[in-house]
């Protein structure tokens, strides 16, 4: 009897042994498994972040190039640096409609032969996360004569690079009707950024500027 014990006990062992390596076996296998798929997993977002540092460091225009593309041939460029009044902030932003956050604007104006060759006004706005550098450029009479992005830093949105989304500010004023400026798809927060500046633009142009020369002109 005892024989048949010290045998049954044996086998228990031998059983629970079996049964703990088989364990410690399938734990490995799972740690290891988890292990690839995790580092699987880090190198694929590894992947998007690096793709979406490509898209974020865009740079389309240096300030320099935006210059020449504003004012071409211009034989001097000047830096008018406008601090705000609280009459002006509160103009603007009844043209605008819209609460300004700025308090001083700097407009770069092109001279050519002696006539002014209109303005423009370099803005930095949150698109989703990150700000979109763009300039907007006026022609004398507040019109819009061109918008180019200058830094796109988003991974989504870049649509709005595009000429067929930028030329249809062009021509427009700040009294133009903005919901006729048509979104894209994937890429509103982008749109409504572009579009808050450049009328941004053509408000603070039309109170600093053209309301200055009205007065003036009505005296």
């Amino acid at each position: 009897m005892v024989k048949i014990l010290n045998t049954l006990l044996d086998s228990l062992k031998v059983l629970l042994f079996n049964g703990l390596f088989a364990f410690i076996i399938i734990s490995l296998l799972a740690f290891f498994n988890f292990s690839f798929a995790a580092t699987d997993e880090k190198l694929k977002e590894d992947e998007k972040d690096l793709k979406e540092k490509e898209v974020i460091m865009s740079l389309l225009l240096t300030k320099k190039e935006a210059l020449e593309v504003a004012f071409p041939g211009a034989d001097k460029i000047k830096k008018d640096r406008v601090w705000l009044t609280k009459e002006q902030i509160l103009a603007i932003e009844k043209i605008n409609m819209f609460k300004l956050v700025e308090n001083r604007f700097t407009f770069y104006q092109g001279i050519k032969n002696g006539k002014p060759m209109g303005a423009m006004l370099i803005d930095n706005i949150i698109g989703k996360s990150f700000p979109i550098t763009f300039m907007t450029v006026l022609n004398t009479d507040g019109t819009v004569r061109d918008v180019e992005i200058m830094i796109y830093r988003e991974s989504q949105g870049w649509e709005v690079k595009y000429d067929s989304f930028l030329r249809q500010f062009f021509g427009k004023n700040a009294g133009s009707d903005r919901r006729k400026i048509l979104t894209i798809t994937g890429a509103t927060l982008s749109v409504n950024a572009i579009k808050l500046g450049v009328y941004k633009a053509m408000a603070a142009y039309e109170v600093l500027y053209l309301n200055k020369k009205r007065t003036i002109a009505s005296r």
